[in-house]
């Protein structure tokens, strides 16, 4: 035999098309199927060498050319297979097949080294992570911003309104303090005069708006006191009048000075004085008041026999300097720990101010706390700190708020730290630990009111390094990680095709059985042999009916079981029945995996099986599949007939049964077989028919 003959025509072999009994339908389709697919398989492998020869920055092109290979490969495998139906080039076939399976072996052994590359890059979590915690840094950045903005402006707005109502205060004080000593004069010179206005005094002294007091300065005693006072302090005018001491409406902690300030005024140091001290409320809460004391004196007396005060409620405006400093102190804590660096321009002036913080920043280059000319040698120095690739940007930014072009400027660049090396080399690209990325942000506060030209303006520098790194590292991550998306998704394709084809192969292998089956039954003469046989068939095509499911499902490991028993029980039926015998099917939905619908599969297969050879005698019956969900993650299958019990079939005595109900033989061990793999159990009853309650767990399949 040459060569030629063993590769084309190896004589005593028949073609392909022996084997599906030359059936016109049969050939065709195998032919017109593997014709589609053989020129599916020519076309693919050409997009995929296109696709790499135009995609010059691929890191892994020979894997692409290892598919190119193996894919046109596998197609003259179907060309040979449309060959091999009507001449039997079996050799040439199995040539083409070795070469596929080197080709085939090759690429799986060079694909494995890949899968730790690709699984050590980054995941798409952990740079959204990444992206998310830098948009949080930011807005909390930008919120800072504007919570500086407004405090600025509410402090300035405070500062100035409280300015005006010392002022007003004072002014008002002073006043009714020299009233109140020119009254006192007055009364101590003319006290026999003023007895006759007792009742017009009482009056003002009650309607007062602020409080007022008389206090004997020997026993500290109040004689008197009006409205206004007593419901400073939570009182009645009567339950203080007499009979309460002076001292002991003072808050504890301010009695011991003002005690001194008071022996200062008896001793004549001091004619008048003024202190703010807390009260205490009747509550026992604290009250701010300003007191303005003085004596009434009687010539030749040693004690002089009264003190008249006036108190004025100071508490809120007490509370509002309070809360301005500690406004205060909470904006320059919030600069600090924000890392903000706070810049006054008076564009009228031409002068600078600068806090602590930007002073630092530039190594003492800038006075800090202090105006100084813009265009001075100070502000020229600074200058000198600023990345040269940054400094036309920022002169361009302090033009347009110069001009008023711009209400708000923001820049951003970079400054030598101050620790670093100033004649070193200069990093243009902003990756060396020597610059600090600043964000400037310059917004006019005050015009000329005639000119409209800016006045005034105020800016704020934030230290965005940490920002700047994190996007530039960001960008680089993100260029990685589009490279290792696009190597991940093509070895997913192929994984699936491959998968895909193994499923097809096998299943056609299958098919193959099956044909040799039924052509072996064709054959014989035994009816039991011949029915055996035809049992194994209906075993053979379950298997593959699972692989055709798996072959056609999205994640190629899954699929819903209710069409495949549908199916699978439709195809025994017209294989092995008479007219007469009908299916009804209600089968749930249900997805599985292969573990679990091979064994059903198989099950499924016997019972229906079982109930065709035994259940029947006449032709005719009904035979129901059903499958539902049961309670605490459980399915019933069950499959019955209301044909003859199959324990007797209606010919003769019952045949052995082994306990549980299992018909002994073949079938009877496969099914107790079948339903332990599963993790079951089954009931076989036998009234009207033969009845089979099959419960099994319900399959766990990865979602």
């Amino acid at each position: 035999m040459t060569i030629s003959d063993w590769l084309l025509d190896p004589s005593g072999l028949t073609p392909h098309g022996f084997c599906l009994s030359w059936l016109p339908g049969l050939i065709w389709l195998h032919a017109g199927s593997d014709a589609i697919i053989g020129l599916s398989y020519f076309s693919i492998p050409l997009t995929l060498a296109w696709f790499v020869r135009r995609r010059d920055d691929l890191a892994y092109r020979w894997v692409g050319h290892l598919f190119v290979a193996f894919i046109l490969a596998c197609g003259l495998t179907h060309i040979l297979s449309i060959m091999t139906l009507w001449v039997p080039a079996y050799g040439a076939e199995g040539v083409v097949k070795g070469m596929t399976a080197l080709l085939s072996v090759a690429t799986a052994a060079m694909l494995w080294p890949l899968v730790p590359r690709v699984l050590a890059l980054p995941t798409p979590a952990q740079l959204s992570r990444l992206n998310a915690q830098l948009s949080r840094t930011i807005e909390e950045q930008e919120r800072t911003a504007a919570l500086l903005r407004d405090s600025e402006a509410k402090v300035l707005a405070a500062n100035s309104d409280l300015e005006r109502r010392v002022a007003e205060r004072t002014a008002e004080l002073s006043a009714a303090n020299t009233r109140l000593t020119a009254a006192l004069a007055e009364r101590a010179a003319a006290l026999d005069a003023l007895a006759s206005s007792e009742a017009e005094y009482r009056a003002s002294f009650e309607a007062a708006a602020v409080g007022k007091v008389q206090v004997n300065p020997q026993t500290g005693r109040l004689l008197r006191v009006n409205t206004a006072f007593a419901g400073m302090l939570g009182y009645d005018p009567a339950e203080l009048a007499t009979r309460v001491d002076w001292s002991s409406l003072l808050w504890a902690e301010d009695r011991t000075a003002e005690g001194l300030e008071f022996a200062r005024l008896l001793s004549g140091e001091i004619s008048v004085y003024v202190r703010e001290l807390r009260f205490r409320r009747r509550n026992g809460s604290p009250v701010w008041g300003r007191v303005s004391a003085t004596l009434v004196r009687k010539a030749g007396a040693r004690l002089p026999p009264l003190m008249l005060a006036v108190v004025e409620d100071i508490d809120t405006m007490h509370k509002t300097a309070l809360a301005l400093r500690e406004s205060e102190t909470r904006l320059r804590l919030a600069a600090e720990g924000a890392k903000l660096g706070i810049w006054e321009m008076d564009l009228a002036r031409g002068l600078c101010w600068v806090d602590r913080r930007t002073a630092e920043v530039t190594g003492g280059t800038l006075p800090a706390e202090t105006w100084f000319p813009m265009a001075g040698p100070e502000y020229a120095a600074w200058a000198d700190w600023i990345h040269p690739d940054d400094r036309e940007e920022r002169a361009g930014g302090l033009r347009l708020l110069q001009t008023g072009a711009a209400e708000l400027v923001q820049v951003q660049y970079r400054v030598r730290r101050a620790d670093g090396d100033p004649g070193g080399e200069l990093d243009t690209g902003g990756g060396s630990d020597q610059w600090i990325w600043f964000s400037h942000r310059s917004a006019i506060v005050a015009r000329d009111p005639v000119t409209w030209t800016p006045t005034r303006a105020t800016s704020v520098l934030i230290d965005v390094t940490e920002r700047a790194t994190a996007e530039a590292a960001l960008r680089e991550a993100k260029a990685d990680l589009e490279v290792v998306v696009a190597e991940r998704t093509a070895a997913l394709k192929q994984r699936d095709l491959l998968l895909r084809e193994v499923y097809h192969r096998v299943k056609n292998n299958l098919q193959v059985i099956d044909g040799l089956v039924m052509m072996q039954a064709a054959q014989l003469t035994d009816p039991n042999a011949r029915q055996a046989l035809m049992g194994l068939r209906s075993r053979v095509y379950a298997l593959g009916l699972v692989h055709q499911q798996l072959m056609a499902s999205p994640d190629l490991q899954t699929f819903d079981i209710a069409p495949f028993l549908d199916e699978l029980a439709t195809n025994i039926l017209q294989a092995g029945a008479d007219e007469g015998v009908t299916l009804d099917i209600d089968v749930c939905p249900l997805t599985v995996n292969l573990d679990f619908a091979i064994p059903l599969g198989l099950l499924v297969t016997e019972l229906i099986t079982n109930s065709l050879k035994h259940a029947f005698p006449n032709g005719t019956g009904t035979i129901t599949l059903r499958m539902r969900p049961q309670g605490e993650g459980g399915v019933l299958v069950v499959v019955a007939d209301d044909g003859v019990p199959s324990l007797s079939n209606g010919h003769g005595p019952a045949m052995a049964e082994e306990p549980g109900g299992y018909r002994r033989g073949l079938g009877g061990t496969l099914v107790k077989g079948l339903v332990a793999q599963l993790d079951g159990t089954i009931a076989m009853r036998f009234d009207k028919g033969t009845r089979a309650d099959i419960l099994l767990p319900t399959p766990m399949v990865a979602s």
